[in-house]
């Protein structure tokens, strides 16, 4: 996205809890034309069509567009958005209902996938696979691509990972479509789950070869993703009883990410 484009867009950030969100929300959009409009955004579900709003001579014009018209938008964020996230690593069971909310307010305004990440983190912490699941599930009913390239898709694997809910070759595809072509960060994601699906089904030598050693390799600069990636692999190689290279990873680890919570987890603190 381009950051100067969008400069000045009114960032409604406050203090304190999210509240009701309106139904048009604040945004820039450009449209596949050409044409950039600022005023309000609101996602239609019956017709699959933003309701986009602006102000001309005192009065308001609305456009219906779809998706496809949008080239890029940048929308404001929830009030108290930043301290809400905040609040979900300090107090998760507070902030539980208030990214719910969220979710529900600001479906399809980028926003809603945010959300279900924070939402899905702390049910998985909680061991609810399921809860995450119906959360992610219902923020790509609209935006499919929301499963494989958003901030929300890596919970949404590990969550599918977790119940079994990989045949069909579902999961599969949506790593592959994450490698090809999401976020670096999201993409190093998809190769740990890639790797976490293999090993469950047993196939722990292309669990290594198509999942952790490259994100390790492929995903250096993304340092949450590769200690996760180490740590995972250093665990491989001990059941493939290749202690050489588990050593290696567990090294590799300790002094590229000693700061790591997986580093802490092999240091057993």
């Amino acid at each position: 996205m381009n950051t100067k484009m969008f400069l000045g867009i009114a960032a409604v950030v406050c203090c304190g809890a999210v509240s009701t969100a309106l139904a048009d929300v604040a945004a820039k959009v450009e449209l596949t034309s050409g044409t950039v409009v600022e005023g309000k955004l609101r996602w239609m579900p019956a017709s699959k069509k933003y309701a986009l709003t602006r102000m001309a001579g005192g009065a308001a014009i609305e456009q219906q567009v779809s998706p496809s018209e949008i080239a890029r938008k940048q929308v404001a964020p929830p009030p108290g958005w930043r301290d809400l996230v905040q609040l979900a690593s300090k107090s998760p069971d507070a902030a539980l209902p208030k990214l719910l909310q969220v979710i529900d307010e600001y479906k399809m305004l980028e926003f809603d996938e945010q959300a279900a990440y924070y939402a899905g983190s702390i049910y998985l912490s909680k061991g609810k696979p399921l809860d995450v699941i119906k959360i992610c599930e219902a923020v790509a009913l609209d935006n499919p691509s929301a499963a494989a390239v958003s901030p929300m898709a890596p919970v949404y694997w590990d969550a599918l990972i977790a119940t079994d809910k990989t045949a069909g070759g579902k999961l599969g595809k949506m790593l592959d479509e994450a490698v090809a072509s999401a976020p670096r960060p999201v993409a190093a994601k998809a190769l740990i789950a890639r790797g976490d699906m293999l090993k469950k089904a047993g196939k722990t030598q292309d669990a290594l070869k198509d999942g952790y050693l490259r994100c390790i390799f492929l995903y250096a600069q993304e340092k949450n993703a590769q200690a996760e990636a180490l740590y995972k692999a250093s665990v491989a190689f001990d059941e493939l009883r290749q202690a050489t290279y588990a050593d290696r990873m567990r090294q590799n680890l300790l002094s590229l990410h000693k700061d790591s919570e997986y580093a802490r987890k092999l240091r057993g603190n």
